[in-house]
């Protein structure tokens, strides 16, 4: 087998043969005629050449550059058939090109380059950018080779990019000769350059690819930041006007002040243009609105009637909270067209602070609201939550007012009682040293007399029957003369039975009428004390908001004094309208074994 390796590429190709004589002469000899003809072939490579050089630097995929060089080849050559095998081992790509060959042969291709690869490795002399012809004008004893290639040439691009490239019998049956074989080995050479320079391109495209791809993850994280940046700083926002509101709202304890607060704070963080917040006092139907950004016919108007329609409609589960919780519940773009109130508010809210106290609070055309925002849509709950706890201590505040207004009065009240006791002691005094004077002075008559008459003792009998009665008369803890009760109405009772039942359901406040030594003593389970020589001042303290439709059962009384009957007058006489008696009272209760304490 020939083996001829590849000149020095800087070198430039090598010529075997010289022009002795111009192919013109009339006179040549047979030499000169072959010098003629090999000049010809000569120029006819150049001329290839060029042209293969050409087409190939214009290419820049690998893939396109073996094809085409494969096709220039074989027409520069003369021959139909060819092939060429290149491998890659750092990538492991391989890429075969065949022309005029059976596709049956493409599938031993592979032993002939691993040959090739054994002997870069095992080597390692070769160098890069070598050519070697293994094989001219001989069938291939190389395994994997097909059968009717005459020229074998292994190429070696680099350490990792090698292969083979094989050609045919010529067309017209001629051999290859020494210019045909330094003519491939320049072919070679010359693809060698654009194979390099098209993996050059190809890293490059492949880094620019990459590169664009970095790029648009980096635009996408760019935009993810900037959204996560944008969410962060709506969630800032949010937070501290969550923050104002609640400071701002809780040093207010004044709650007509406190509504306008908080619908300010509101519209503002909303950025809404109007809105309206209305709180009502269902006992004793007291509303109290503010609203902002309506004209004079244009704000929603609430009265107690369209309140109560309102509430009635919301007072199912979920809106209905546990006892004396606070509670709240955004209304929907349905419930606010059933309540009337979608044409003032595009965001609205029920709340309740207790079983008494009620409001509405709705803000519209709002400039910056997002429906489809969860931080949106949780800040009107935060700030209701805090509103409802400032709400309630202002609430309370207030009744704390109206009861230190009430304990005022009513310290008054005792002073004046106070006072007035203590002018009724002075008079008490000269009365009792009155009659200590009247004493001695019947004990002298009667000493002087040494005798009494009827006369005189009925006498005295009169004036001291006078005494007590200016005493009595005067004295702010005098017997009535007469039992109070004899000028009452007969009261509402109830037998034990049916106090059972009350009982048990819950359904009734029970009262013990007696002194307070007597309910230590032994009281019905659960039973209140309200006892008669203290009824005012307990009732004013810890009963006076009791609702005057409750139902309440009193008892206690003992063979003297009728407790149950007194009390039960006094309630009715302030507005209680299911105030009861129970008959038989606790005597009664005991004996039917009903449970009492302690």
């Amino acid at each position: 087998m020939n083996q001829r390796q590849a000149p020095n590429p800087s070198a430039g190709p090598s010529l075997n043969a010289s022009v002795d004589a111009s192919k013109d002469a009339p006179n040549a000899s047979p030499k000169e005629a072959l010098g003629v003809a090999s000049g010809d072939l000569r120029a006819f490579h150049l001329d290839a050449l060029f042209e293969t050089v050409s087409e190939l630097s214009r290419l820049t995929d690998p893939v396109e550059v073996m094809e085409a060089f494969v096709l220039m080849s074989m027409g520069a050559l003369g021959t139909a058939q060819g092939l060429l095998v290149a491998q890659d081992r750092r990538s492991g790509r391989q890429h075969i090109v065949l022309r005029g060959l059976n596709e049956s042969d493409k599938e031993r291709l592979p032993e002939a380059v691993q040959s090739v690869s054994a002997k870069v490795r095992d080597e390692g002399g070769m160098l890069s950018r070598q050519v070697l012809v293994v094989l001219i004008n001989e069938s291939p004893e190389k395994s994997g080779l097909p059968e009717p290639l005459r020229v074998v040439v292994e190429w070696y691009l680099d350490e990792h990019r090698f292969g083979v490239l094989g050609y045919g019998p010529k067309v017209n049956g001629s051999a290859y000769g020494h210019q045909d074989e330094d003519f491939v080995l320049q072919l070679v050479t010359a693809f060698m350059d654009a194979l390099a320079s098209a993996c050059v391109n190809e890293t490059i495209r492949g880094l620019n690819e990459e590169l664009q791809a970095r790029n648009i993850e980096l635009q996408r994280a760019l935009l993810a930041a900037q959204d996560i940046q944008a969410r962060l700083d709506r969630r800032y926002f949010h937070f501290k006007s969550i923050c104002d509101t609640t400071r701002e709202l809780s040093g207010n304890l004044h709650a007509k002040t406190l509504l306008s607060s908080f619908l300010l704070s509101v519209m503002g963080t909303f950025s809404a243009q109007r809105g309206f917040i209305v709180l009502w006092e269902r006992r004793e139907e007291r509303i109290e609105v503010a609203a902002r950004g309506f004209g004079d016919d244009t704000g929603p108007v609430f009265d107690a009637r369209r309140l109560d329609a309102v509430f009635r409609s919301l007072l199912h589960p979920p809106f209905v909270p546990a006892q004396g919780e606070k509670h709240y519940q955004l209304l929907t773009r349905d419930e606010l067209q059933a309540l009337e109130l979608a044409e003032t508010s595009q965001v609205g809210a029920a709340f309740l602070v207790d079983e008494n106290w009620y409001g509405l609070v709705g803000i519209g055309n709002c400039l910056a609201r997002s429906e489809d925002d969860q931080a949106e849509r949780e800040l009107l709950p935060a700030l209701l939550q805090g509103f409802l706890v400032s709400l309630g201590n202002a609430l309370a505040f207030e009744t704390i007012e109206k009861l230190n207004s009430d304990l005022l009065r009513k310290n008054a009240e005792l002073r004046q009682t106070l006072d007035e006791l203590q002018q009724s002691r002075q008079t008490i005094s000269l009365l009792e040293a009155a009659g200590n004077r009247i004493s001695s002075l019947l004990r002298s008559e009667t000493l002087r007399i040494k005798r009494v008459s009827l006369f005189d003792c009925l006498a005295l009998a009169l004036v001291s029957l006078v005494l007590a009665l200016v005493f009595n008369a005067s004295s702010p803890g005098g017997i009535s003369l007469l039992p109070e009760i004899w000028g009452q109405p007969r009261p509402d009772y109830i037998d034990v039975a049916w106090a059972k039942l009350k009982h048990e359901s819950q359904g009734a406040l029970f009262l013990d009428a007696r002194p307070t030594e007597f309910y230590n003593q032994s009281r019905i389970v659960g039973a209140e004390n309200l006892p008669l020589n203290l009824f005012d001042f307990v009732y004013s303290m810890r009963f006076a908001m009791l609702d005057p439709g409750k139902d309440v059962i009193v008892y206690g009384r003992n063979i003297s004094r009728r407790y149950d009957e007194q009390v039960a007058a006094k309630l009715k006489e302030r507005g209680m309208v299911n105030v009861r008696v129970m008959e038989g009272g606790l005597r009664q209760w005991q004996r039917n074994g009903l449970p009492v304490e302690p």
